[in-house]
């Protein structure tokens, strides 16, 4: 045994070094202690030899006690896994944390081995704390076959229950007179006569108890009781560190897994991307069982429902629902804070609008204001369960729902002032330059892909006129209204509309040749005209627009012709009495 005792000192000096050395340093201390104990554990045990007749009973396994899962769960439940965030879901982290207790199982297998190989024994139990007070069995060796598997040792009760009443404290019993089973870990009567017990003892807080055990009387000596208890200690500080270990190893992952996840909120230059990740992500970190975000829109007069996943989802993606409106959102809005709660049972809650599907399966909630400094969003999650939400949740979700409002800002502030330089600042349409750049990209196309290209000038009838009646604000209010009317007249992702200057406007067609592009200009004409503007007087007033066409590859082949070209249709239009659509007829002239 003196060659086992050498480097088992070594190993205890180590683990105690690597302890001490925590502090600031407490993460590599524990690391490198339990790294040390648990492999000079698992190679030592390889080199230990038992006796054939004891093979057959050694290590049985005992089921993990559901005290330890749940103290170790709530540990692992911390920790978010690794970069993707679909092994933070509640199966993975059960599984870690299933994983994680056959390491300790093995542990207290090997400490179970040094005990019986350097003690002369019958039987060797180790005891955790149990779910219901007392101490359940966790690993033993026996070559008894009635040792009970879900035996529980109580203060006060039984031959070794009557030494802890005070707390745990060593026990050395010479002589026992009484049945085994009064020891409260066999069925039957095994003839044991002495045993010895040490506590396992971290932290000034009681984590366990070691007992040997022999069928002689007077076995075991006080140098057994030396060495028991330093096992124990030893077992003890392994098992502590190992769920600490386990615990930094989360905490990493986590920490890796929401820098990976705020790293993808700023690369992308999308709102809708970084909405898409946290209804990647939000249902797997949190047990929910409906997500919904909803955003205001550039009035602040409406919330507009960008995205809704889970139960009971339809008819909530993009629904649009005043701000007025009584509901869970609006006050999120207005006071920008988070909420959570029970639902009351009394009356439904409004999450929304009134216009919401409205269901009562749902029993809590946790919202979450989105943006800086004001609230321009609310996200909200909705659980089957009551008090589904933990402090943990709510940390959670506070730095997920933080780092994408940062990015969301972030992104709309980029997307505003991209606007400012592509688009005129009265009529939000694209300005004259962005114009240039988009007839030559789409002249690029009708190229490349043999298609249609339709270029349209127009004008505003008679506006000078209106500007100096009505005054630069109603003129103003106008070329507004009609920007809007031809935005929404044109085809999105295939026609463009820009302010070419002053109260001309342009339109590039794409895919629209001679056949039909007079008669859908025509069409837009009408719509313009049929509009009725209110003066400040009171007076009900209508505009009209004049238009020209050129078409390229038939008026025009290159991109400076094709523009004067329909301005010379626009200006026919203007001569032959406006509020008309006028084709490029080529003249002899020009011929």
């Amino acid at each position: 045994m003196k060659n086992h005792t050498i480097p088992l000192s070594i190993i205890l000096l180590g683990i105690l070094l690597c302890t001490v050395l925590g502090g600031s340093f407490q993460t590599t201390g524990v690391s490198i202690g339990v790294g040390l104990g648990i492999l000079y554990l698992l190679l030592f045990a390889k080199q230990l030899t038992v006796r054939k007749k004891d093979t057959t009973s050694m290590s049985i396994p005992i089921e993990p006690k559901q005290p330890l899962v749940e103290q170790a769960g709530k540990k692992i439940e911390e920790g978010l896994g690794a970069v993707d965030f679909s092994v933070i879901g509640t199966d993975y982290r059960l599984q870690q944390l299933k994983d994680f207790e056959k390491t300790i199982d093995e542990v207290l297998d090997v400490c179970i081995k040094l005990v019986h190989a350097h003690i002369n024994s019958y039987s060797v139990a180790i005891f955790f704390p149990g779910a219901k007070g007392g101490f359940e069995i966790r690993r033993y060796f026996s070559p008894d076959d009635h040792i009970d598997k879900a035996a529980v040792i109580t203060p006060g009760v039984g031959v070794v229950g009557s030494f802890l009443k005070g707390g745990l404290a060593p026990v050395k019993l010479d002589d026992i007179v009484s049945d085994s089973t009064t020891l409260y870990y066999y069925q039957q009567d095994a003839g044991v006569r002495s045993l010895i017990a040490s506590p396992i003892i971290i932290e000034e807080m009681e984590k366990g108890l070691i007992i040997v055990d022999s069928k002689e009387k007077q076995h075991f000596t006080h140098e057994d009781q030396a060495f028991l208890s330093a096992m124990a200690d030893f077992c003890g500080r392994s098992v502590y560190n190992a769920y600490l270990y386990n615990q930094h190893r989360l905490d990493h992952e986590r920490l890796v897994a929401m820098s990976s996840t705020e790293k993808y909120f700023f690369k992308e230059h999308k709102i809708d991307a970084v909405l898409d990740k946290l209804v990647e992500i939000i249902p797997f970190a949190f047990h929910c069982e409906r997500l919904t975000i909803g955003f205001l829109d550039r009035e602040y007069e409406n919330i507009n429902i960008k995205r809704a996943w889970g139960h009971h989802t339809e008819g909530l993606s993009g629904l649009t629902c005043s701000i007025q409106s009584k509901s869970i959102s609006n006050l999120i809005f207005t006071k920008n804070m988070a909420l959570c709660r029970n639902f009351s049972r009394d009356h439904y809650e409004i999450r929304f609008c009134t216009e919401e599907p409205q269901v009562e399966e749902f029993r809590s909630f946790l919202a979450f204001p989105i943006g800086v400094e004001n609230c321009k969003g609310v996200i909200l999650l909705e659980s089957l369960r009551n008090n589904a939400f933990s402090e943990t949740s709510k940390e959670l979700l506070a730095r997920l729902v933080s780092s994408a409002g940062i990015a969301i800002e972030k992104i709309d502030l980029l997307e505003q002032t991209e606007n400012l330089a592509i688009r005129d600042g009265l009529t939000g349409l694209y300005n004259h330059r962005q114009f240039q750049h988009m007839l030559k990209e789409a002249i690029t196309r009708s190229l490349r892909y043999k298609t249609d290209l339709s270029l349209v000038l127009c004008d505003i009838d008679h506006f000078k006129k209106l500007n100096d009646t009505y005054g630069h604000r109603f003129g103003d209010a106008v070329l507004k209204a009609i920007s809007g009317a031809l935005q929404s007249s044109i085809r999105e992702g295939i026609d463009n509309a820009a302010r070419y200057g002053g109260e001309e406007f342009t339109l590039i067609l794409g895919e629209t040749g001679a056949v039909s592009v007079k008669e859908t200009v025509d069409r837009i004409r009408q719509h313009i005209a049929d509009m009725v503007f209110q003066t400040p007087t009171g007076k009900d007033i209508h505009c009209t627009l004049s238009f020209g066409i050129a078409i390229y590859g038939v008026h025009a082949k290159n991109q400076e012709l094709l523009i004067k070209r329909a301005d010379k249709a626009l200006y026919k239009a203007k001569e032959n009495g406006r509020n008309r659509v006028e084709m490029y007829l080529e003249t002899k002239k020009e011929t």
